[in-house]
């Protein structure tokens, strides 16, 4: 079966080199969206890579990577991979990081400091999924 085909779990992979911060959005995902597997990336060759092999539907990327802008990684992923959602997480928020995530086919942009609020019903979006807990 090929991965993210639609008898497999939906995969959200988290691109993020902040090791803390990756673990909690890990945790938030995985408490909310418990059937989604979830994939991490520390840099953009980890990304691109776990991209090939497990096509995920969903990508969440820092701008502030080790190895690459994020912003311009999301660009070059989405040229790749065309059918890949792709939301920015970034602790940077300044409109011009916003302007320029969404001219690169970014989905959303969520600052960090508004994630515990803003990630979940993001995703949720993007997947048309419940998460747990969810009125109906």
């Amino acid at each position: 079966m090929k991965p993210g085909s639609n008898s497999e779990p939906p995969a959200v992979l988290i691109v993020e080199d902040h090791a803390p911060m990756r673990a909690g959005m890990r945790v938030l995902l995985q408490t909310a969206f418990p059937g989604c597997r979830i994939l991490e990336a520390d840099n953009s060759a980890r990304a691109l890579a776990m991209c090939f092999q497990h096509e995920p539907r969903l990508v969440l990327m820092d701008v502030c990577l080790p190895d690459a802008n994020g912003i311009e990684f999301t660009r070059r992923l989405l040229k790749l991979f065309r059918e890949i959602a792709v939301i920015i997480v970034s602790s940077l928020s300044a409109q011009v990081y916003v302007e320029q995530a969404r001219a690169a086919g970014a989905l959303l942009y969520i600052v960090k400091d508004k994630l515990s609020a803003e990630l979940i019903p993001a995703v949720a979006q993007v997947l048309g999924i419940q998460p747990v807990g969810a009125r109906r």
